[in-house]
């Protein structure tokens, strides 16, 4: 069941990205025509439904072909600008597998690029301009974004496991204190027994001789396999090498000194004490109190803590919380490793281990220990859910301000107006409605129909016409008039002609 969800939760999060992007592009498409883009950055609609699938499939493939997504995304940005939320998506992804910067250089320039090839004509500046800060917000910080977080995320691990061999290292170091005071009581007993026998019971005696000196010898291949495995020097705690560590009395007495250290906490033992647990299950519960009460002291010297030990039948669950109560005390310094380790100890006991924020506020540490030696290691992927969801979290919120930005760059950058292009037409394009081209001409004009009789081009069949006058000097000689007509499917052509302006007679 675990692995169909964990399916699911893989499937959801590449789907849902890619709806995100979908969705954004055709939102952002709609935009384009109001900027007077020319004819090749605006599609029809199949072509533009082909352009927001295409968006969609560079999503979902850019983890396994990510060069090839990225090229691809930065050719569509070029040619389509409304696809930049498709192209942060695999910019991010680039950038998070630590692609070399050739690659992104090359990314950056291809939008540019495409825009001077395929529209040589066109006021390509204005363009470029608005293609250049958009690739700044679509390439540039995405990718710089996902580097960090791939640094970020390698520091991580790299913390994790120190702090897992640190664990490691202090259970080893355990398990020959244990097994050493063991089968050095083993040597002693056996010596006393051959002394016992001595002159009595020959073989008695020789078989004793033989327990001591393979105990002797065990105890020394235990010395030298796992040696002085304490990292940094830290001295071990007393407490821990006894049979009372994890025991009601030792968890009273660490809760006794944070209350003389000043801290208010109040102990709920359940169920019997832990004198018959196995001993690594009881320095646990030893471990996590202390490390619980220890981060406290260090961080909201003024909650309260509540310590929960449950003595159950098949697990012991300890519970750490703390109120999120603070006083205006200097927060102390830690190495950060100490939750790592308990989650490393607590695993390799077959337990669950989690640490974070209550929801009722605060700060809590959980710990469930299996009682049974055989238990099997928890899942991983129980720890990665909330890294998963966070990470769901942030590229959402990533995406919306990639869209948030590009769409401030379409909103500020003035439009294309008619006058301001080389080509008056520029801002319509074949298969819009008449009320879009009435945007940006105005409504017909009878005036400028009839003066466009006898100097335009003959009308295409099966169509009407719009007429419109450009704003002339009053001193100029002709007068423009455009002229733009309409059939079924919208705009099917759209034209402009010269007209004598007749002279005032004087």
């Amino acid at each position: 069941m675990k692995r169909v969800d964990r399916r699911w939760g893989t499937v959801l999060a590449e789907v849902l990205p890619a709806g995100f992007v979908a969705g954004v592009t055709s939102f952002l498409a709609d935009l384009l025509p109001a900027w007077g883009w020319p004819e090749v950055f605006s599609p029809s609609a199949p072509a533009l439904a082909a352009v927001i699938a295409c968006a969609a499939v560079l999503t979902l493939v850019r983890r396994r072909f990510t060069v090839l997504a990225l090229l691809v995304a930065t050719v569509l940005f070029g040619l389509f600008p409304a696809t930049g939320v498709a192209l942060a998506v695999v910019a991010h992804t680039a950038g998070t597998q630590g692609r070399k910067w050739p690659l992104f250089g090359v990314a950056a320039l291809s939008p540019a690029a495409v825009v001077l090839l395929t529209q040589p004509a066109f006021r390509w500046q204005y363009v470029l301009v608005v293609i250049a800060v958009s690739t700044v917000s679509c390439l540039v910080l995405p990718a710089l974004a996902g580097a960090m977080q791939a640094q970020q995320a390698r520091l991580v691990v790299a913390l994790r496991d120190r702090a897992r061999l640190e664990e490691r290292s202090r259970l080893a170091e355990e398990m020959h204190d244990q097994l050493g005071h063991r089968l050095s009581l083993i040597t002693m007993f056996s010596g006393a027994l051959e002394v016992a026998a001595e002159g009595k019971d020959p073989e008695l005696r020789q078989a004793a001789g033989h327990v001591r000196s393979t105990a002797k010898l065990a105890l020394e291949e235990l010395r030298e396999s796992l040696g002085i495995l304490r990292p940094g020097g830290e001295p071990a705690d007393p407490v821990e090498t006894t049979d009372a560590a994890g025991s009601r009395a030792d968890i009273a007495d660490l809760v006794a000194s944070s209350r003389e250290a000043g801290l208010e906490v109040a102990l709920d033992w359940r169920g019997n004490d832990l004198d018959g647990v196995r001993p690594p299950v009881r320095r646990a519960v030893h471990r996590v109190v202390r490390e619980a009460l220890t981060n406290v002291h260090k961080h909201a010297a003024g909650a309260a803590v509540t310590v929960v030990v449950d003595h159950g039948p098949e697990l012991v669950k300890v519970a750490v919380r703390n109120s999120a109560e603070r006083v205006d005390a200097e927060r102390l310094p830690g190495t950060g490793r100490g939750l790592t380790g308990l989650r490393e100890r607590v695993r390799l006991l077959g337990g669950v281990f989690s640490a974070g924020p209550d929801p009722e506020g605060g700060f809590a540490v959980t710990a469930d220990l299996p009682l049974r030696a055989d238990a099997p290691l928890t899942d991983e992927a129980v720890e990665a859910r909330p890294g998963r969801v966070q990470s769901g979290l942030l590229l959402a919120t990533g995406l919306a301000a990639v869209a948030a930005l590009l769409l401030t760059t379409l909103a500020f950058v003035p439009p294309l107006a008619p006058a301001d292009s080389e080509d008056p037409l520029a801002s319509v394009r074949i298969g819009m409605t008449p009320a879009e081209v009435e945007e940006w001409f105005g409504p017909n004009e009878p005036s400028a129909q009839v003066a466009a009789q006898g100097h335009e081009s003959p009308i295409p069949e099966d169509t009407y016409c719009l007429y419109a006058a450009a704003a002339d000097p009053p001193d100029a000689e002709t007068a423009a008039i455009f002229r733009f007509c309409f059939g079924d499917d919208g705009l099917v052509e759209k034209t402009w002609f010269e007209v004598p302006v007749p002279k005032e007679e004087q």
